[in-house]
């Protein structure tokens, strides 16, 4: 599986997880993670079922970054675990500008 695979399966498991049906398509970039980790960082803030994640050590979150904290076991228990109400909101406040960053905008 190549590290931009992984990426997609992480945005994917956090949408899962937030109990909503949505596939990110886009393509992985560094800009990707970026936000995706923000995603993660602002889910942090409401949810506790996040909060074992580290911060990266250089600030913002990389392509490894991900690939090294989301394990496939790790993404089966975002997926399986109860909706995260407050990552809805997440999604809902950073879905366009993720899908932008998917398109090098």
């Amino acid at each position: 599986m190549t590290d931009h695979t992984s990426v997609k399966n992480a945005i994917n498991a956090f949408y899962k997880g937030a109990g909503l049906n949505l596939t990110f398509k886009g393509d992985v970039n560094a800009r990707v993670a970026e936000i995706f980790g923000e995603m993660i960082f602002a889910t942090q803030k409401c949810s506790a079922a996040l909060s074992w994640v580290p911060r990266p050590s250089g600030g913002k979150a990389t392509i490894s970054w991900i690939v090294k904290n989301f394990s496939q076991s790790v993404l089966r228990q975002i997926e399986s675990k109860q909706s995260l109400t407050c990552a809805k909101e997440v999604v809902r406040n950073y879905r366009t500008k993720l899908q932008l960053a998917a398109l090098g905008i």
